[in-house]
């Protein structure tokens, strides 16, 4: 056993006990109400942070209250340990059910010693697995116990678009997932293989955009530095009472445009992207 891997075993409980005991659990349902009422359609970001990378707890709180879904199911693609995810708040501190999916049977040990130490009994489970665009729907469909999925994590670090364009099974009421910031404006998907640099990999914020209109889905929010998007399903989002976030308005925040990568890679990147589209069509 990897030393890292011990360290965390023996520290998560420690790391994990102060964000879920009763005082914060009922502080996140008195914000889930509060936001419930909140009459602005706009989505500022909310600087909550539990168990997310950014604030992208208090972002998916203020989402979920929009549509007054405060228990549900999720699916979180890409979990690691289960433990900094932007599923595990739910599932702590809302009693969420659902399904971790990682390709790291470590991390999902981790994760599923860690739940069982809290006593979390709802319907979770730890699906070891590589998720490819072509099993991405069987996995689901085996692991999945519900038709209707509230919420979906998508974060496999690359892969992420060609993993939501093959989902067919299943059409969450929200979905986050990472995109390649650094891209800026352009519309870029970049596919996975070798010939890319380490920094070359993902898609554009607008391509994924794109996507989502395609799935029928529209963007209403990102986190402060533009990398995770959040989507709603087109039917909800006069439920919601939430607007749609432009691209315009996202390429013009200042935290946001500060990552863009300057317009000499960019046209490197696109030719790259052109010739290996080119190569594969021969």
């Amino acid at each position: 056993m990897q030393l890292t891997t011990y360290i965390k075993r023996l520290l998560y409980p420690l790391y994990i006990y102060p964000k879920i005991v009763e005082g914060k659990k009922k502080k996140l349902h008195n914000l889930f109400l509060f936001y419930k009422n909140k009459i602005e359609q706009s989505i500022d970001n909310e600087q909550v942070k539990i168990f997310s990378n950014k604030e992208e707890d208090g972002i998916i709180i203020r989402l979920l209250a929009s549509l007054n879904v405060s228990k549900g199911y999720f699916l979180d693609i890409g979990s690691n340990d289960c433990i900094n995810s932007n599923c595990a708040n739910l599932a702590f501190n809302f009693d969420w059910s659902g399904v971790f999916v990682d390709a790291s049977k470590k991390m999902l040990r981790i994760g599923e010693r860690n739940y069982r130490f809290f006593e979390k009994k709802q319907d979770l489970k730890f699906v070891n697995a590589f998720v490819y665009p072509e099993n991405i729907n069987k996995i689901v469909k085996d692991n999945v116990s519900t038709t209707e999925i509230d919420f979906m994590n998508i974060d496999i670090d690359g892969n992420d678009y060609a993993i939501w364009a093959a989902l067919e099974c299943v059409k969450p009421k929200l979905l986050i997932i990472e995109n390649k910031i650094e891209y800026g404006e352009n519309d870029i998907v970049v596919p996975v293989h070798n010939s890319f640099l380490s920094s070359e990999w993902g898609a554009s914020i607008v391509s994924m955009t794109r996507l989502a209109g395609e799935k029928g889905y529209t963007m209403v929010a990102t986190n402060e530095e533009g990398f995770n998007g959040f989507y709603i399903r087109n039917d909800l989002l006069i439920i919601s009472g939430l607007q749609e976030l432009s691209l315009k308005k996202v390429a013009e925040n200042k935290h946001i445009k500060y990552c863009f990568y300057p317009e000499n890679v960019i046209k490197g990147l696109m030719e790259k992207v052109e010739v290996f589209k080119e190569r594969n069509n021969e």
